[in-house]
């Protein structure tokens, strides 16, 4: 056997080889013409999503024109993240079958987040999906609840889909406008035994019992009164309240607004403090982590540095 004979054989070996470990174990690439759209969505005229996965269906619903999370809580929905919905179901298109085995649909379909998102569009079901795992930053595997087969749908993000229900909800906690603040009072029932109100005077300056209060620094925490939103939500019904370890009263030209911050046990394993918090108002109960409820329970020297001493 010569030398090009054996060189002819190895090729031919090699070609073998690659035919068994990419052809034969690979699936049949279908030729088979796909729509481009599920369906033909108006996000103007969408009212209604309902978004089923393992432990929880998150339904919701524009009514009176306000979307609003209905399920499993009845409660304002985040406007950003259904309108961030509401793109993706217009938009979306399939862009190829992924797979047509379904024993290979395991690498498309995640059983812990995979979302069943049906969409209703003037009060009809316009159509449903199984969604998968993520290919790309927004493009995702899905799979019609009839079809035996997995496709690729781009302008599709997974993550906004498995968002839990808290996730919807709009955190939006209170608004007082700067402007219309005439006081600030603080008191604390922990070790800092905090007493104190900020008071404006007729020329609008700021100060604490005759002590001034840089226009700066006031102006800061009452921006932050402008719109303040939660971390979380507590859900739990409480009857009877404790005393409150910090109460912050926002005096103003109207009602005055107060809010009660109570110390909840310490039970997160990173040891971060959280607050259950009640406003004035709003039957809602709110829960701040430390970092956010600590912009609110101020301290005297927060206002007026300490004097140095001699």
């Amino acid at each position: 056997m010569n030398k090009t004979i054996k060189i002819l054989l190895a090729v031919f070996a090699v070609l073998i080889a690659v035919y068994f470990l990419f052809f034969r174990t690979g699936e049949k690439v279908s030729t088979e013409k796909i729509d481009a759209k599920l369906f033909v969505a108006d996000s103007s005229k969408i009212d209604k999503i309902e978004i089923v996965k393992t432990g929880e269906t998150v339904v919701l619903e524009k009514i009176n024109n306000q979307w609003q999370l209905t399920k499993p809580i009845n409660y304002p929905a985040d406007t950003t993240n259904v309108y961030l919905l509401l793109r993706d179901l217009k938009n979306f298109t399939i862009e190829s079958v992924a797979s047509e085995n379904p024993a290979k649909f395991n690498s498309y379909l995640d059983s812990v987040n995979n979302s069943l998102v049906s969409t209703y569009q003037e009060g009809k079901l316009l159509g449903t999906f199984i969604l998968g795992k993520t290919q790309s930053a927004n493009n995702s595997y899905i799979k019609k609840p009839e079809e035996n087969r997995i496709l690729l749908a781009s302008e599709l993000t997974s993550a906004l889909f498995t968002k839990s229900s808290k996730d919807f909800r709009n955190k939006f906690i209170f608004s007082v406008q700067p402007y219309v603040v005439t006081s600030v009072s603080f008191k604390s029932t922990d070790s800092n035994k905090v007493d104190f109100t900020v008071a404006k005077d007729t020329s609008g300056k700021w100060s604490i019992a005759g002590d001034s209060v840089s226009s700066s620094v006031m102006e800061g925490f009452l921006n932050l009164m402008a719109n303040f939103n939660t971390d979380d939500f507590k859900d739990t019904v409480i009857t009877e309240f404790p005393v409150p370890t910090y109460t912050i009263t926002v005096n103003t030209t109207g009602q005055p607004t107060v809010i009660n911050l109570y110390k909840e046990p310490l039970t997160d394993p990173n040891g971060v403090a959280s607050y259950i918090t009640q406003v004035s108002g709003n039957n809602q109960l709110f829960k701040l982590f430390a970092a956010l409820a600590s912009q609110l329970m101020k301290k005297r020297s927060d206002f007026v540095p300490p004097k140095p001493t001699k």
